[in-house]
Formats: structure tokens, C-alpha cells, sequence
């Protein structure tokens, strides 16, 4: 392949990343200005993109703005995921084992997505929804996830929340990293109190991939259970994660 597609390509994906930051509409100026390309380049790429189906322009805005096109390269994952061998039966072992509220999980942008979640049949669950996604930042499935990234990957996950959420509660930089030295130090995220108060969770990074797609495998449930059994359920996460071994499709 030659350079000047080489360069092409790197900066669509520049560009549908500064969608991921800004999420919102931008302008042509915008775009070449904030990224560093030339006017006219920059006005060949879009062109191209919107003529692909990536992304929309609005001639009464002068706007571009990524369609679900480009959701849809990666929505047939979690359907890949379930289907996968040997990760739906890794999370009924974790739910056999710990009798708890059981979970594979996976980074999706700036979220934690749950794929795949089974809950136990005893009444003290308060189990999400599959496909439901949390903060990457504010997760223990993010944290175990963050910390097999490298620390530049994390700052910019950072600044990219802080941007999504606008006046929200911002992320300290500083404060998440010692977070994740934690968890790097320790093996595991364990998030005691949140979303809510009254539930806690316990996660691990997968040393197996899929596809690409990084994973985690967590426990959640009522707070003070999760407290008393803490240090069985995380050698029960420790056995299944040291051991498990995908088996091919």
C-alpha cells in the first residue's frame, strides 16, 4: 500500500475519533483546524465519508456528523461473544461457584458493556440489564480493563469523559491512576458502594481476547455479601481467569 493511502487512512480514523470527543456536530473549520490538515484535503476526506454512508452533512448547518453506519461495524460483537466457545460457560461457572450475580464485560468507547449476565435464583441481587454500560472510569469492570492499558491510552480515556460529560462530576487524572496501580498491583478492581450504595462488585481482565475486544469477568451484588465473601469470590476469579483457555470457533 502506498503512503499517501496509509496517510488516508489514519486520518478517517482521526477524524471519527473526534467525534468520539467532541459528540456533537462539527464544522469543516473545525475539523481541519482541531486536527491539523490542510482545507482541501481535509474537504476530500469528508466528501469521501459521507459518500461511503459514514457520515452526514447538513447543507443547512454546513455540519458533519457520523450516521450509525459506523456503529454498525462493530454491533454484531456481542452476538460474536455469546456464540464464542467456552465464554458463556466461564460465566456459569463463576455463577455455580459464588452464587452471585455474574458477569462478562467488555470495553465499548467510554463504557463497560455487559454481554453476557447471568443472576442467581436467591432474592438479594440487584442484577442490570445485559447490555447496559456503565463508565469506564467509575467501574470496576474499567478499572481491571484501564489497567492493561498504558498510562498515555488512560489519560486520554480521561480527558475524553471529562468532555463527554460536560459540567458533570469531572475525573481526576491523578486520582484514577492510582486507582488502577491498585488494581495492577492487586490483580483485581474491587468498587465497594457503586453505581449505588447498596451494591458492590469485584472484576478481572482476561488474559484471553476476543478478536481484539478486551474482557473482564466480574461479581456483583448486595454490598455486605459481596464484603463478607470478598476474599473467596476473588480466588474464584483468580482460579477461572489463571485457567480458562478459549476454545476455537
Amino acid at each position: 500500500m502506498s503512503q499517501p493511502a496509509v496517510k488516508s487512512a489514519l486520518r478517517t480514523f482521526e477524524v471519527l475519533e473526534l467525534f468520539v470527543e467532541r459528540r456533537t456536530p462539527l464544522h469543516l473549520h473545525e475539523i481541519h483546524t482541531t486536527l491539523g490538515y490542510p482545507q482541501s484535503s481535509t474537504t476530500a476526506l469528508l466528501k469521501s465519508m459521507v459518500m461511503m454512508g459514514y457520515l452526514n452533512y447538513d447543507r443547512d448547518h454546513r455540519t458533519y456528523l457520523p450516521t450509525t453506519r459506523v456503529s454498525q461495524l462493530g454491533n454484531w460483537l456481542p452476538d460474536y461473544i455469546q456464540a464464542a466457545g467456552g465464554y458463556r460457560e466461564l460465566v456459569e461457572e463463576l455463577q455455580r461457584r459464588t452464587d452471585e450475580t455474574v458477569a462478562l464485560i467488555t470495553r465499548n468507547d467510554l463504557f463497560v458493556q455487559y454481554i453476557i449476565l447471568l443472576t442467581p435464583d436467591h432474592e438479594y441481587q440487584m442484577a442490570p440489564q445485559v447490555g447496559v454500560m456503565r463508565k469506564l472510569v467509575d467501574s470496576s469492570g474499567g478499572l481491571s480493563l484501564m489497567a492493561r492499558m498504558d498510562d498515555r491510552a488512560i489519560e486520554k480515556l480521561c480527558r475524553y469523559s471529562n468532555a463527554y460529560y460536560g459540567g458533570g462530576e469531572r475525573v481526576s487524572y491523578a486520582q484514577l491512576m492510582r486507582q488502577v496501580e491498585w488494581v495492577r498491583h492487586v490483580g483485581y478492581a474491587y468498587v465497594p458502594n457503586r453505581p449505588t450504595p447498596a451494591v458492590s462488585s469485584i472484576t478481572m481482565a482476561l488474559d484471553a481476547d476476543l478478536g481484539g475486544v478486551p474482557l473482564a469477568l466480574g461479581v456483583g451484588g448486595l454490598a455486605e455479601r459481596i464484603a463478607d465473601r470478598k476474599d473467596a469470590i476473588v480466588e474464584t476469579l483468580q482460579d477461572l481467569v489463571t485457567s480458562f483457555r478459549p476454545t476455537p470457533r
